[in-house]
Parts: structure tokens; sequence; C-alpha cells
């Protein structure tokens, strides 16, 4: 018997005893029986909010907590009469799990709205206060705990560790790491790329403070706060609107030659080539992505003093590359 044909021997009162058993078995404890009738009855698309009610309860008790937020967010897509109901029960769900982030970020978007229901929008703000606060000491353990791990992956040399960590802490207060930013951007044994991603993360944070950085025996004092991006330094702009002509005529080479200037730059970070130089890196650029097809006749067209500098851009750009790829392949 096919589905169809279920579907056509399910009377009025067979609906209403396997409602009243899904019902009994729910209220026992016999949460797997329960599930399995609640099934049974969804899968008629019997669109009934105690029905679905009873499905999540039968899931949440058996420990199916993803289950049970996927069919939340389903409900919630539905956007019905019971819209409001549903937002409770997941973000009720989401708090039980610890979840305060999301929660947090569930509640905001539905406090947009300015039809909530007066009984649900004291439920879900008393939520929220109480979440943000938990919210609130949640991240505060997890930076502790995040900058312990990351002055111990520091302490061990662990590059590995250090890059992952820095990578979590988009968002956050990073108040507590200012002082091992510090030590980390002096200390020579840091990867190059894990301090380029530590500026950008105080300059994400815009935080207004002088900072020490060394790489490659070179140092450099910067405010994050006044110093440009990655993606907005003059130099890069310059030199990539240089590079227009080659994104006219070959738009997969000038894909090329930005990614090869992208990790030339995030490696080198802050210390940028100075503008009167952005004619060689194009040079550079250019006889790299057109390695396979470069004419000898025209690298005689250079003088020799060029000839010396665009070389010594090339070898940095591959060099830098090889930094670049090293981390990631870690």
């Amino acid at each position: 018997m096919n589905h169809n044909e279920q579907k056509i021997v399910l009377f009025p009162k067979w609906r209403e005893d396997m409602e009243k058993e899904a019902y009994r078995a729910l209220r026992e404890k016999r949460f797997h029986d329960a599930l399995e009738d609640f099934d049974t009855l969804l899968s008629y698309e019997i669109d009934k909010q105690e029905i679905a009610v009873g499905k999540l309860t039968c899931l949440i008790e058996l420990g199916l907590q993803d289950q049970a937020e996927s069919m939340c967010e389903k409900l919630l897509a539905k956007r019905d009469d019971q819209y409001y109901s549903y937002v409770h029960i997941y973000a009720t769900l989401l708090f039980q799990a610890n979840k305060y982030q999301e929660v947090s970020e569930l509640l905001e978007e539905v406090f947009q709205y300015n039809t909530i229901p007066d009984p649900f929008h004291a439920q879900l703000d008393t939520l929220y206060q109480v979440n943000e606060k938990l919210r609130t000491e949640q991240q505060e353990k997890q930076a502790l705990s995040t900058l312990k791990e990351l002055q111990e992956a520091v302490k061990q040399n662990d590059t590995v560790v250090q890059w992952h960590l820095v990578n979590h802490l988009h968002q956050i207060d990073l108040s507590a790491y200012l002082t091992l930013f510090q030590d980390m951007l002096m200390d020579e044994t840091v990867h190059p790329v894990i301090k380029t991603s530590i500026l950008g993360l105080l300059q994400a944070d815009s935080i207004d403070k002088e900072m020490t950085i060394k790489k490659f025996s070179k140092t450099m004092v910067i405010n994050p706060s006044t110093y440009p991006f990655i993606m907005d330094h003059p130099f890069r702009n310059n030199l990539r609107k240089k590079l227009e002509e080659l994104e006219q005529q070959n738009p997969s080479l000038f894909e090329l030659a930005d990614q090869l200037l992208y990790r030339y730059l995030y490696v080198t970070y802050p210390f940028i080539p100075d503008n009167s130089n952005v004619h060689l890196m194009k040079q550079a650029l250019y006889e790299l992505v057109h390695a396979s097809f470069v004419d000898e006749n025209q690298q005689g067209n250079r003088n020799k003093d060029e000839d010396k500098d665009v070389k010594f851009y090339i070898e940095e750009i591959i060099y830098c590359e090889k930094i670049y790829f090293s981390i990631m392949d870690e």
C-alpha cells in the first residue's frame, strides 16, 4: 500500500484515535511511540499546532536537538498565525542548549517587527534580557579561555593553533588581548600572516593605540584606527588601476595577478612598497602571469636597472607566495 492509498483510509475517527494515542504516549513519556504517531499525523499534512508542538517535545526529550532546531526553523519559515508561538519555543530551545548568541540573533531580528502580540512580546523581552546577561558571561569566559590557549600556543610556537585561534576572535572585545597582540607583533617567531590577521582585528575594532610590528627585520609603529586596510591601501589601489588594461584584455590573467598581489601584500603588510614602485610591481606581475608566453625580445626593451628591480619584485612575490601558503598547508 503506497502513501497515497494510506491517506485515503485515514478517516476522522482514526485520526482522532491516533491523536489521543500520541498524546497518551507523550504523557506517559513513551517518546519514541509518541514521535512515531506525530510523524504519521504530520505526514498527512495535518496543520495543527498541538501536533507540531508534540513532535517538538518528543525530539527534545529524546535529545534530538538538531532535528528539533531544524523543525523550528521550518515552522518559522511558514510565518503563519502561530509564528510568535514558534519563535518563543525556538528561542527557549536554543536558550536551554546554552546557545545564547543564536537566541540573541533570533530575537533581535524578531524585535524589528512592530506586530508582536503583547503576551509574546513580554515573554520574549524577558527571555532576551536574561539571555543577554548569560551571553555576556559566556563570551567573557570563552575570551579568557581563548586568551590562555593563544598564550600557550605562542609559548609552544604552535603556528597552526595560533592561526585558528586568531581567526576566531572576530566581533569580540579585544581589550584583554592587546598586551598579547603587541608581544606577538614583535615576536619574529610568529608567522607574518598571523601578524597581518592580528592587525586586521585591531583595525576592525578601531583600536586607537600605537602598536609596534616587526616583520623580516623591519620595524614599524602604526595606529590601527587610522592606518589603511590592505584592500584600501593607496599602493594597492594605484596598482590595480595600472592593471585595468590586463583586466580588459584577459580577465583570467588579471584575476591571477590580483591574487598574487593580494597574497604578497598580506604577507608583507604593513610594509608596503612606495607608490613610486607601482610600475615595477606591475611589470613583475605581468611577467609572472605571462610566464609561459614571455617574449625574450620584450625583456630587452627595459634598461638594466629596471630589469634588476623587476626581478627583485618577481622574487619577492614568489617568496611571499611560499610564505602565505606555508600556513595554509599546515
